[in-house]
């Protein structure tokens, strides 16, 4: 009998699972300091420790078209990525989030007799449970982010725990006066923060929708001032009018850092609404998807969830509004908005649900990963071979 050092395989398809990834590794590593780790990770991962077998970028690709465009290079990534793990299999595989790209790994290692970890769950929990049957046959352990999330794992008998979000350890509370200050923002001013999002089509689909919201708060209070975090150049119709706005500061900034100068925010759905209630800003969501998608979700009932964003889903209750497709729009949205600027009672009320919620998701999030994945399959320093 040989021991061997253990092998632990990573896969992160894009930089947010890198940053996911090397804290992960960082813990495995404590708890095994001689198991080797190989897999696809960009430079944080591979800061860690990680041997990237190929360029993360190759498998960087989002949306329809430029999946399709660049199909070939993925599969060859597959491939290839394969080829070397039948010649070197690893104990364990971990594929964090990318599950479209990371599922088909999983199920080829898995047939070969490798441990499989999901890090990351696909929003089951919100579309129709059909995936779970794939990812019953070639998961052995699924890390979720959120509480809510494990039952449906539970209920078809897969191994689940959920382990918390990053964004609660690494996320850092600004008072609001410095942050103010470090933004060359007035101290006394009543402040919106509108967050559009950060990708193209929903920038483009929510900042007019954001920005004549605005008009219409501040039409009935012109002290009113707003901070705009925009990461990419506004399409010609919202720059001219961005232009003629002279108490909209557009920032490319912390997140952080605007929420906490702001009294209170207009969000696109998704993961900055987690921050914001982790930050406790009252907060109104508002999102828009193309309408044919929306009728195409309609039509065939894709949906299994009346609610939408993240504080709400936690709370198992509307303590944030949400403002959908055809509700998405200025009227509506300026008057939920209008009592979080002005009216105390209702600002506190919100910031004490908030706070309630964050106060669900664990912290040391890394840690428990580790702990989770080495208790699930029993992990030692060596692995003894024939």
């Amino acid at each position: 009998m040989t021991a061997k050092p253990l092998h632990i395989a990573l896969l992160a398809g894009e930089t947010s699972g890198d940053l996911l990834g090397a804290p992960l590794l960082a813990a495995l590593r404590e708890r095994l300091p001689n198991a080797r780790f190989s897999g696809v990770g960009g430079a944080a991962m591979q800061a860690a420790g990680l041997d990237s077998l190929i360029d993360m970028n190759r498998l960087a690709v989002m949306g329809l078209v430029e999946v399709l465009r660049h199909l070939p290079d993925i599969l060859a990534a597959q491939k290839s990525l394969l080829a070397h793990w039948a010649g070197d299999p690893p104990d364990v595989f971990i594929g964090i989030d990318a599950p479209d790209f990371n599922l088909r790994i999983a199920r080829a290692l898995h047939a070969r007799g490798v441990n499989t970890v999901h890090y990351v769950s696909p929003s089951l929990w919100a579309w129709k449970e059909k995936r779970i049957h794939k990812i019953r046959r070639c998961i052995d352990l699924m890390l979720c982010l959120f509480p809510f999330e494990t039952a449906v794992y539970d209920k078809h008998g897969v191994p689940a725990v959920c382990v918390g979000h990053p964004l609660r350890d690494r996320l850092r509370m600004v008072p609001a006066a410095e942050a103010r200050a470090a933004l060359g923002l007035p101290p006394q001013a009543r402040i919106l923060g509108l967050f559009p999002g950060s990708r193209q089509g929903e920038v483009r689909r929510l900042l007019p929708v954001f920005l004549e919201t605005w008009q219409r708060l501040q039409a009935a209070d012109p002290a009113l001032q707003a901070v705009l975090s925009l990461r990419q150049p506004p399409d010609k119709a919202s720059a001219a009018l961005l232009a003629t706005l002279l108490h909209v500061h557009r920032f490319d900034a912390d997140s952080a850092t605007l929420m906490a100068a702001s009294d209170a925010l207009l969000l696109a759905r998704g993961t900055i609404t987690l921050e914001a209630a982790l930050l406790a800003r009252p907060m109104v969501v508002a999102y828009r998807v193309h309408p044919i998608s929306a009728a195409i979700a309609r039509a065939l009932r894709l949906l299994k969830i009346n609610r939408f964003s993240l504080p709400n889903l936690l709370a198992g209750a509307d303590i944030v509004p949400e403002c959908m497709q055809e509700d998405c729009n200025p009227p509506r949205l300026a008057a939920e908005l209008a009592p979080l600027l002005t009216n105390a009672p209702a600002a506190a009320a919100q910031r004490a649900a908030l706070a309630a919620v964050a106060a669900q998701l664990p912290a040391n999030v890394s840690a428990r990963a580790a702990d989770a994945i080495t208790a699930q399959f029993c992990l030692n320093e060596v692995r003894t071979t024939p």
